[in-house]
C-alpha cells in the first residue's frame, strides 16, 4: 500500500481543507485552554479581592468602634471638665462674696474708729 494512495498528494485541495481544519480545532483547543486557565486565575483573583475586602472592611470596623469609644470617653471628660469648671467658678464666687464683705467690715470700721490701725497697715 502507497502511501500516496492512502493519503493523496498533500497539497489536494480535500487534504488542504482537512489540514486547515485541524488547524483550526487545535488552535481552538489552546484558546479555549487559555480561555479556561484565564477565568480560573480571574476567579482565584476575584477570591483574593474579596478576602482582602473583607479583611479592610474588619479593620474599619474596628477603627470605627475605637474611634467612637474615644469620642465617648472625650464627652466624658469634657463633662468632668465642664463640672469642675462649675465648681472653681462657684468657688471663686464664693472667694470674692467673702472679700468683698471683708472689705465692706473693713470699711465700716474705718468709719467708726478712723484713727485705728486700718486694712491698709494690716496687709502691708
Amino acid at each position: 500500500m502507497d502511501l500516496n494512495e492512502w493519503f493523496g498528494a498533500w497539497n489536494d485541495p480535500g487534504w488542504i481543507a482537512v489540514y486547515v481544519i485541524v488547524a483550526l480545532l487545535v488552535i481552538g483547543a489552546i484558546a479555549m485552554a487559555g480561555a479556561r486557565k484565564k477565568r480560573e486565575h480571574d476567579q482565584h483573583k476575584a477570591e483574593e479581592i474579596r478576602h482582602d475586602a473583607q479583611r479592610h472592611e474588619t479593620r474599619l470596623r474596628q477603627k470605627d468602634a475605637e474611634a467612637r469609644q474615644i469620642e465617648a470617653e472625650s464627652e466624658q471628660v469634657r463633662a468632668e471638665a465642664d463640672r469642675l469648671e462649675a465648681i472653681a467658678q462657684d468657688k471663686r464666687n464664693r472667694f470674692e462674696r467673702e472679700r468683698a464683705e471683708q472689705e465692706r467690715r473693713l470699711g465700716e470700721a474705718e468709719k467708726l474708729d478712723p484713727r485705728s490701725p486700718g486694712r491698709h497697715e494690716t496687709r502691708s
